[in-house]
């Protein structure tokens, strides 16, 4: 039963993320053949970024464009700007026209090729939310590690140091 609920939020997210994209989704009229060879250079790209590919349109398209596009172009988008590399950015909006996606192909091609994108890229990406703290912590007494590989604190300067024999027979004892 639970399982079910699961899947239902799920579907419920994927529905609300379609319908946002489809926000940003311009619309227009696009032949098949022009979107075809924007979602190969896309696809270029996403090689870049390890990513599934995008499937291929069948037919033209007159109005938005498909949302998996659209989103794989945010993504991209987003590199870039993180990347500082905003030469390479698309105007999602301003996609209207087979013209459009012509002039976009050849920005997205560029930057699957450029080498300062594709090592930003492969860097690891540092957590913000992960903070490496040093810490110096002084022994008041030296530690002395035990044969079973506890640690006990040692002797201090003048004390005398306990016999192992006699501490444990006072723990058996």
């Amino acid at each position: 039963m639970e399982n079910k609920q699961y899947e239902e939020k799920a579907l419920m997210a994927d529905m609300a993320e379609a319908e946002k994209i489809s926000e940003f989704s311009p619309s227009g009229s696009y032949k098949k053949d022009s979107v075809n060879r924007f979602i190969n250079a896309i696809n270029a790209m996403l090689k870049n970024f390890s990513a599934n590919p995008l499937g291929q349109v069948d037919q033209d398209i007159e109005g938005p464009l498909p949302p998996d596009l659209v989103k794989s172009l945010m993504m991209i988008n987003s590199a870039l700007e993180d990347a500082k590399i905003e030469d390479y950015m698309i105007d999602i909006e301003g996609l209207k026209s087979d013209r459009d996606l012509m002039m976009a192909r050849g920005k997205i091609e560029a930057g699957a090729k450029d080498r300062s994108f594709i090592a930003f890229l492969r860097k690891p990406m540092n957590n913000e939310s992960e903070t490496e703290v040093e810490v110096n912590v002084e022994m008041e007494q030296p530690m002395h590690r035990m044969p079973d590989g506890s640690m006990m604190p040692g002797a201090q300067h003048g004390e005398e140091e306990i016999d192992e024999d006699e501490l444990f027979a006072a723990r058996l004892g």
